[in-house]
């Protein structure tokens, strides 16, 4: 069993933020459940989102207190109290524009109301200092304890994407050749939704820079991985179109067959290459595909559903993968001339002669 998968960094500092809150609040004899509350739902994946929401939870959580005193004073413990005090918090949170502190503002006031006694203002006090100690030390553990790595998460991210791709073409280009075969669609959603996760986490570290010294060519890397981030959703958009073109079985000579299984092996072995490199077949398939389509582009904008669209598309790709080879390229280079190069780009690539 994989330790890793159970204990991640988000899990670990959650705990550690938990211990150290409940401490502190321990140690100041203040109410430890409001405080343990807000440290767990305020750690956030990045440093750098709970620096930014801290700042916005610590008034929405005052609000959300302010509500409970008033409404616990005027209609006591009663379920209407609940009700009242949580749709209040929400409308003024939004009003206000503190949407990312309305779920700890509304906990905070919530959780208040059974505990309160006749000093009210001691024990607003009280509750609203336990819940900015939990924000306070959730963003100081975040930002100090384990800081996020987004690289090697972000380059398996891409080489996951590409193999995927990879297999994809290769299946689309297999499908349209063999009209039994229904296209699966699904796959192309995923695709998408994966591709997604990787941009977010590009986005999650471009964040931590901003509170956090970097390494250039750690910056350098990123802008590589974008790049091929960009040419690979322009891929999977290709891969989209390709895969709703409906062949009838009539267009397809065997010479088309040939060169459609022919270009979607290809086009597989080198997107699943860790360096992308051009195979020896790309430029003759290439020709062959601009042959074939010349012989047939008056039928791509007459007819959807043609050979033409798919010989089309398929050239678009081709050329989108001769951009993702040439940035690979430009990067082996760039890393292999640069000794503080992130190590976890190339790890376990083959180097080529």
């Amino acid at each position: 069993m994989n330790i890793t998968k159970w204990f991640g960094r988000r899990v670990l500092k959650t705990g550690l933020a938990v211990f150290v809150t409940a401490s502190i609040c321990q140690l100041l004899d203040l109410p430890v459940v409001f405080a343990i509350i807000t440290a767990i739902v305020t750690t956030e994946p990045t440093a750098a989102d709970s620096i930014k929401k801290g700042v916005i939870r610590l008034p929405a959580a005052a609000i959300g207190a302010l509500f409970a005193i008033i409404f616990d004073m005027l209609l006591g413990h009663s379920a209407l109290t609940y009700a009242i005090v949580s749709i209040l918090t929400i409308m003024t949170c939004a009003k206000l524009k503190l949407d990312t502190g309305t779920l700890v503002a509304t906990l905070t006031a919530v959780a208040m109301i059974p505990g309160t006694s006749d000093s009210f203002t001691f024990d607003f006090m009280m509750r609203l200092s336990g819940t900015t100690i939990g924000i306070i030390v959730s963003t100081l553990v975040n930002f100090v304890v384990l800081p996020p790595q987004f690289g090697p998460l972000v380059v398996k991210k891409v080489d996951y994407l590409y193999d995927e791709v990879a297999n994809t073409c290769c299946s689309i280009v297999q499908q349209l050749t063999d009209t039994t075969n229904q296209i699966h669609h699904s796959i192309y959603r995923s695709l998408t939704q994966e591709l997604e996760k990787a941009i977010q986490l590009t986005q999650f570290q471009e964040d931590e820079w901003k509170y956090r010294k970097f390494n250039d060519n750690e910056k350098r890397s990123f802008e590589f991985l974008q790049q091929k981030l960009t040419l690979l959703q322009q891929i999977i958009f290709h891969l989209g179109s390709l895969s709703y073109v409906n062949i009838q079985s009539s267009e397809l000579a065997k010479d088309d067959i040939a060169l459609l299984s022919s270009a979607g092996s290809d086009l597989s072995t080198m997107l699943k290459d860790p360096y992308h490199k051009l195979t020896r077949n790309h430029t003759i398939i290439i020709a062959q595909l601009q042959n074939q389509l010349s012989n047939t582009s008056h039928l791509v904008d007459e007819q959807p559903n043609t050979i033409a669209n798919v010989y089309y598309e398929l050239i678009l790709i081709y050329q989108l993968t001769q951009e993702v080879a040439s940035i690979t390229e430009k990067e082996r280079i760039f890393s292999e001339s640069h000794a503080t190069y992130p190590k976890y780009i190339f790890a376990k690539r083959v180097q080529y002669d």
